[in-house]
């Protein structure tokens, strides 16, 4: 005796119509996954934000080497004046730049943008700060309000997400503050 099966699907549509929901079940399961993509991007995007948050712990510790201490190998730091600095040449500026503040009251970062296409991510932000500082040796302090775009790119490393570049988008907003 000859069994015939009933068919599941018994148009052609109807094969479409479910393996179209087959399809959508499982990008729906992966993307939900530990190991997913979009997991993945805010595993990514949450690790260079605390690499941006240990940037601004170090500015405010007026620390060049904690600035550094996220960057690659081959960092460069571009100025708003368009100069462009290796790790040692931004080391001797910064160093310069911290010996001059004798206060940094307050510095916000707020981070624009980051996208990770990767092992590449570009990130937009702005910070904004309020600082005393001397503009030459035997000067009185000034107060000033800073506020500068910056544009950085990340790259993933072995070690994680590390500072491959940062580069002022224009040049600093600056206003003298009473005393």
């Amino acid at each position: 005796m000859k069994r015939f099966r009933r068919p599941l699907v018994r148009s052609r549509s109807g094969a479409f119509a479910l393996a179209g929901l087959l399809v959508a079940l499982l990008l729906a399961a992966g993307c939900a996954g530990p190991g997913s993509a979009a997991s993945r991007l805010r595993r990514d995007e949450a690790e260079i934000r605390a690499g941006i948050a240990s940037i601004r712990e170090a500015i405010l510790a007026r620390d060049t080497a904690g600035i550094l201490r996220v960057a690659t190998a081959d960092w460069r730091f571009t100025g708003p004046d368009g100069k462009v600095y290796d790790r040692a040449a931004y080391r001797v500026r910064t160093e310069a730049l911290f010996a001059r503040i004798e206060r940094i009251e307050s510095l916000d970062t707020q981070v624009g943008s980051v996208a990770v296409h990767g092992d590449r991510a570009d990130v937009e932000l702005t910070q904004t700060m309020v600082r005393r500082e001397r503009a030459t040796p035997g000067a009185g302090p000034a107060r000033w309000w800073l506020r500068y775009r910056e544009r950085h790119v990340w790259r993933r490393t072995p070690g994680g997400w590390r500072a491959q570049s940062v580069a002022f988008l224009a040049a600093p907003e600056r206003k003298t503050l009473p005393p």
